[in-house]
């Protein structure tokens, strides 16, 4: 039997969880990215212009893209750590504070970002 087998579980599913929003935000960034290819080709069937600011979908999608793709090794280097203080008989400090804070600020500026861009396009 493994040694606090619940709690190694509890790891996993949350290593888990950081790999799914990690895929996520890689999915999300490509169809950002191709929205803008989608938009030209719409609007050279219907011979209109398209809106200045669907331009930087696909930068912002590409930005998305390789903030997932960073997410990748954050969540396994998380992982390990968490295991190792799981492991260990001594308690050990694995808070993450600094990375986790800069990758909520970065999601949360992606998505406000997104919203700025396409609120305007949308409406009008």
């Amino acid at each position: 039997m493994i040694e606090h087998y619940t709690d190694h579980a509890a790891n996993e599913r949350t290593f888990l969880a950081w790999i799914r929003t990690a895929l996520a935000l890689v999915a999300f960034g490509c169809v950002l990215a191709k929205f803008d290819l989608f938009l030209r080709l719409l609007a050279a069937q219907h011979a209109v212009s398209v809106h200045q600011s669907f331009t930087s979908t696909s930068q912002m999608g590409i930005l998305t893209v390789l903030t997932g793709i960073l997410l990748l090794p954050v969540s396994y280097w998380r992982f390990r750590k968490v295991r190792t203080a799981l492991n260990e008989t001594k308690a050990m400090d694995i808070a993450l504070a600094k990375i986790e804070g800069i990758l909520t600020i970065v999601l949360i500026a992606l998505c406000l970002a997104v919203f700025a861009v396409l609120l305007p396009a949308v409406t009008g």
